[in-house]
């Protein structure tokens, strides 16, 4: 639950008792909220503030990670923020406080730094896991909430895997750039080593994954390069898109491998970035090349393939299926 007056239990959504089956889902931690009239991302965000303040009177450099629960099911009004959303339905405009808690915390967050003196020598960065849930929970029609892309969270096509992705550093970042390259949240950890003048021991140097983000704040090109995503099991609930899955990313191609039924679909995200218009058919060398790539990407970094059921055997990797062209 999400309410400080559940103690932000599952069983006290349900009006029940501490405990239960479920309680895996309880929030741990926050106990000196409990029984107060307070929303989840709001205490965990008087929590991040008094870690802020005890970072800073150190007087050394330091790091957060805030990663507040929302926007995420279950989907529970913030009523503070819900008279801002009278013209939708009851669970959109649950949702859209979720969002605008969010929103509130980051601003909160802002202001401590600022107040401590802090926000001119920080780096903030801000982005997401996957794209937003469509598939089931929502008001309204399933996977179209994140129109034009296609279907949301859990699915190969955009709507899954593309997201907001916001860097904000003093000195570098004063005039906004927009940088168009495809970048991938695995690419965080070599640019945070970066700009924190840190080192990787010698042992993990060559097999960091991710490309330092650098260039992309001085608007400068990054490397060409192919950006992967590997999913070799079932999310849950049933979609576009939502099956278990590898796909490539070369520039404005991407590649989807279908696991299931060893297929493929091409997409040219320049010209369709709602991935309407399957290329696959009519462009089976340049499927043929990006499958010859995902497989040997798959074997460098040794990617567990999917168990076909029927023979208890790995799926074959992309270049066995070409047939299916």
């Amino acid at each position: 639950s999400y309410y400080g007056t559940h103690a932000f239990r599952a069983a006290g959504r349900r009006g029940e008792g501490a405990g239960g089956e479920d309680s895996v889902w309880d929030v741990p931690g926050l106990e000196a909220y409990h029984g107060e009239d307070v929303f989840l991302t709001e205490a965990l965000t008087r929590e991040a503030r008094k870690a802020l303040r005890a970072a800073a009177s150190t007087g050394k450099p330091f790091f957060m990670n805030f990663a507040p629960y929302a926007v995420h099911t279950p989907i529970m009004a913030n009523e503070r923020y819900l008279d801002g959303y009278g013209d939708l339905d009851e669970r959109e405009a649950a949702y859209a406080t979720l969002v605008e808690s969010v929103d509130a915390a980051l601003g909160e967050l802002v202001a401590e730094l600022e107040a401590l003196g802090q926000l001119e020598d920080t780096i903030i960065v801000y982005t997401s896991d996957n794209g937003g849930l469509s598939a089931t929970g929502r008001g309204g029609e399933p996977h179209v909430h994140n129109a034009p892309l296609r279907s949301g969270k859990g699915s190969a096509y955009e709507g899954g895997t593309r997201v907001p992705w916001v860097i904000a550093w003093p000195g570098y970042t004063d005039d906004p750039t927009v940088c168009d390259d495809p970048v991938v949240t695995y690419d965080l950890f070599p640019s945070l080593l970066k700009w924190g003048r840190a080192t990787l021991p010698a042992e993990h140097a060559t097999t960091l994954d991710g490309v330092d983000l650098t260039p992309c704040l001085l608007g400068v090109p990054l490397p060409s390069r192919s950006l992967f995503w590997h999913q070799p099991h079932a999310w849950g609930p049933t979609g576009p898109g939502i099956w278990p899955f590898t796909s490539l990313r070369n520039g404005d191609l991407k590649l989807i491998y279908r696991h299931a039924k060893r297929d493929f679909e091409l997409y040219d995200l320049r010209s369709d970035v709602s991935e309407n218009r399957d290329l696959a058919a009519e462009r089976p060398e340049t499927v043929a090349r990006l499958a010859e790539e995902m497989s040997v990407w798959i074997e460098e970094v040794d990617a567990q393939m999917s168990i076909d059921k029927e023979t208890s055997e790995p799926v074959e990797l992309p270049r066995a299926s070409l047939r299916s062209l």
